[in-house]
């Protein structure tokens, strides 16, 4: 037997010995895959935080451009109010005066009527008459000068 040969116990010996050293080793290879993934968890945990962090703040921006074109169509509105409601006090006050005018020409004609009022009856005759014949000159179908 050469001297280096091992004894069955000896090769026992170091069997056990590398079973250990390969326990150790598995050992250290898990105890690093841990402080991996929990290194992993952590900075997936700050991400998904600043993700809702960023999100939370893109919320609040769309709130506060819903709430400006709120007030701009709320002001849009208000202005438009205004608007008409100028135009319609507008409108009033010209129907008004139409109106006082209106009064001031039929209270001159009567006062007129009653200084004279032979006068006045030749005017509307006179304009009656001048009235009826635009009316018939117009009313005929066709033109005399087309044959």
């Amino acid at each position: 037997m050469p001297d280096d040969a091992k004894t069955p116990s000896q090769l026992a010996d170091e069997a056990r010995q590398i079973g250990r050293d390969a326990s150790n080793a598995a050992s250290g290879i898990t105890d690093e895959a841990k402080t991996i993934a929990s290194e992993t968890v952590q900075a997936l945990r700050s991400s998904a935080a600043d993700a809702r962090a960023t999100a939370g703040e893109a919320l609040d921006t769309v709130r506060g451009v819903a709430a400006d074109a709120k007030d701009v169509a709320a002001d849009a509105i208000g202005t438009g109010r205004v608007y008409a409601q100028s135009a319609v006090n507008e409108a009033g006050k010209k129907i008004v005066s139409v109106k006082e005018r209106a009064a001031e020409w039929q209270a001159s004609c009567g006062k007129q009527i009653a200084a004279e009022p032979v006068k006045s009856v030749l005017v509307a005759a006179a304009g009656g008459a001048l009235l009826a014949g635009l009316l018939l000159a117009f009313g005929r179908s066709k033109p005399r000068y087309c044959d």
